[in-house]
């Protein structure tokens, strides 16, 4: 398997390079969704629409929580450990450069776990 998830470093203000990032990283997350279907047995998870953002502090707060609880899931079926990536102020340019180096180090442990290159 392709490493879909290319860009998971963006500089922060970069408008357009996290919309390269939301792409890729929710391509990833369906990527992983279809490598644990494929396993004997299959695990099933869902496939959340990760594509979607809002300039919206509501929005946001659904979304990391989401997004925290399908890592949860990655972890335990993977063995993988990470951080809270629910706990971020992507307004705050340090938070955003510690959360997206937390999150790329563990998407890089997920797919040494699945088998992605």
């Amino acid at each position: 398997m392709a490493r879909l998830f290319n860009h998971d470093q963006i500089a922060f203000g970069d408008a357009a390079g996290f919309g390269i990032w939301r792409l890729e990283h929710a391509y990833e997350h369906t990527e992983f969704v279809q490598v644990l279907a494929g396993r004997s047995p299959p695990v099933l998870a869902s496939d959340y629409p990760f594509f979607d953002w809002l300039a919206d502090k509501g929005f946001q707060t659904t979304w990391l929580d989401t997004h925290q609880s399908v890592h949860d899931f990655l972890r335990s079926v993977t063995g993988v450990g990470g951080v809270d990536l629910s706990n971020v102020d992507f307004d705050d340019q340090q938070q955003w450069y510690d959360w997206h180096g937390a999150h790329a180090t563990e998407h890089a442990q997920l797919r040494a776990a699945f088998g992605i290159v």
